[in-house]
């Protein structure tokens, strides 16, 4: 589905994908574009700096390549322990839950993990909806025991988030 922008969205998307494709990125797709635009309330440079500290996250944790129907991403998807709830806050947001009692530190990895809850957040950022209202994200701790914390998971889960480490499941 197109997003109808106004004349001056319009002139911002433009720049931001000149600005991409001037540093070199020219394969960001338009709806990406939006996307990061979206985020930074169409202020171009805000969302060229979002979408860079966006690339360098990924690079970094190594969430370039999803393959969800192989393991170990298709058994991480499978423990529940994250996911998109079928409803929205009252603003309209999209609400996340990453269920602390259903991860094993011992039995996963960082990036498989993260792969699992980036996965899942790129798509449900594919929703104009969610774009524009944004997204809740809730890390509950109920009925977990010390063996389901892993406080680096935790911190590097926080970072993402900041940084926007989700964009679009091209």
């Amino acid at each position: 589905m197109a997003v109808a922008l106004s004349p001056d969205q319009e002139l911002a998307t433009k720049a931001f994908l000149d600005a991409l494709s001037d540093a070199g990125a020219s394969c960001v797709s338009r709806a990406t574009a939006i996307k990061f635009l979206l985020a930074r309330k169409f202020d171009v440079a805000r969302a060229h700096a979002l979408w860079r500290q966006h690339e360098a996250t990924r690079r970094r944790e190594g969430l370039t390549k999803f393959e969800p129907f192989e393991d170990p991403l298709k058994t991480e998807l499978a423990t529940g322990k994250f996911t998109i709830l079928p409803t929205r806050d009252a603003t309209g947001a999209a609400i996340a839950v990453f269920t602390a009692n259903k991860h094993f530190p011992t039995q996963t990895t960082h990036q498989t993990t993260l792969q699992g809850v980036v996965y899942q957040l790129d798509v449900a950022l594919q929703s104009l909806e969610t774009q524009r209202a944004g997204l809740v994200f809730i890390y509950d701790m109920t009925d977990s025991k010390y063996t389901n914390f892993d406080y680096e998971l935790s911190q590097k889960i926080l970072t993402m988030l900041k940084c926007a480490a989700v964009s679009s499941v091209q």
